[in-house]
């Protein structure tokens, strides 16, 4: 590992240089055996994986509580390095730490942690993913104070969005914790003006800053393609993922976004030569699933995680004589969108001759 110093007027920045570690997310709800061939491919590609265990609404009169279908059999098997994460849809407070919606997570934290331990599961990092409103930063406190002493001694991480480390609560927050994942991936929550899914220009931004708070983060990364639903005046209602698609009312206007492999491998190799040292791995969003349409296939990632942006190489197959059948192949690394033509020329043809 390299480290070096980048010199300035009044400080001097330090900057290492070294392979990253990479993990990966598993996102899915429903297990099927799609999902355990991909946890099987991240035992051999990757440093360790991701579990989402269950997802909590509070958007209702009542919490709704939806666990994933994971397989503690076969993630055993694989010997993973493996860490669960639970998700808390949209939820504007009030945030205590012993009304109905504190009791839910911490039961649902529990049970996650003592299905693993069941399983002879080791949970490495417990990950609390949730997207609250910067407002409510000071109060978000409460459940982190509430469920740290729960999760000890296994590390306890949250997520957390970019426009939080410019609030001077932020550092208070994550101070509840080991460590955060910095999203430097979102859903436009606009249809106005050019947004992408992932801004290299605004990521570089964001490292730099989390750079200069002192904590250590990791960065989740996607991989992800989606469609969002947009009202008239181009306000996000729904998102379309994971190979789900969603049904709109009309008028909707609909949005295709993708993860860009080639800029984020530029990415990936510039944080490879440097980097903030509090920057200590990435997190992909999410691993290939067969079944998933909307993600990279794993030559894509692996291309990626080396930094090099995929190859590419379509050709046209030929089967058969008379007819022909031609097909397009994709032998490259890269995930092609198609919209080409194929035109196929011939020099001669023989005339049917009719019988004597």
């Amino acid at each position: 590992m390299a480290i070096f110093a980048l010199a300035g007027c009044h400080r001097s920045n330090v900057e290492v240089s070294d392979p990253l570690p990479q993990r990966g997310y598993i996102w899915q709800r429903e297990w099927t055996s799609a999902v355990i061939d991909s946890l099987s491919e991240a035992e051999r590609r990757l440093n360790g994986v991701v579990l989402l265990g269950a997802e909590i609404n509070f958007g209702g009169k009542t919490p709704e509580t939806v666990q994933a279908s994971i397989d503690w059999n076969a993630v055993q098997r694989q010997n993973q390095h493996c860490s669960v994460a639970l998700r808390i849809a949209h939820f504007a407070g009030p945030f205590r730490a012993d009304d109905v919606p504190a009791r839910v997570i911490v039961d649902v934290t529990k049970q996650l942690l003592d299905n693993a331990r069941a399983h002879n599961v080791k949970i490495e990092e417990f990950q609390f993913d949730f997207d609250c409103a910067q407002k409510n930063l000071r109060a978000y406190r409460t459940w982190l104070s509430m469920l740290r002493p729960i999760i000890q001694p296994v590390r306890f991480v949250i997520t957390v969005l970019p426009t939080w480390l410019y609030d001077a609560n932020f550092l208070p927050l994550v101070r509840e914790t080991d460590g955060y994942v910095l999203q430097v991936h979102s859903v436009p929550i606009s249809a106005r003006g050019n947004a992408t899914l992932c801004d290299s220009n605004l990521a570089h931004e964001w490292i730099a800053r989390a750079g200069k708070l002192r904590m250590p983060f990791s960065v989740a990364v996607p991989t992800y393609r989606c469609a969002a639903g947009y009202t008239r005046d181009g306000k996000l209602l729904t998102v379309a993922m994971d190979s789900v698609q969603r049904s709109w009312p009309p008028g909707t206007r609909i949005l295709e976004f993708g993860a860009d492999a080639d800029e984020i491998a530029a990415l990936v190799c510039q944080w490879q030569k440097a980097r903030p040292p509090q920057l200590r791995e990435l997190i992909w969003y999410r691993i290939p699933i067969a079944t998933d349409t909307r993600n990279w296939r794993w030559s894509t990632l692996a291309a990626v995680m080396a930094g090099r942006p995929p190859k590419h190489q379509l050709s046209v197959r030929r089967e058969g004589a008379n007819p022909i059948d031609l097909s397009i192949v994709n032998a490259g690394e890269a995930d092609e969108r198609l919209s080409l033509n194929v035109t196929a020329k011939w020099s001669d043809y023989h005339r049917a001759r009719p019988a004597k």
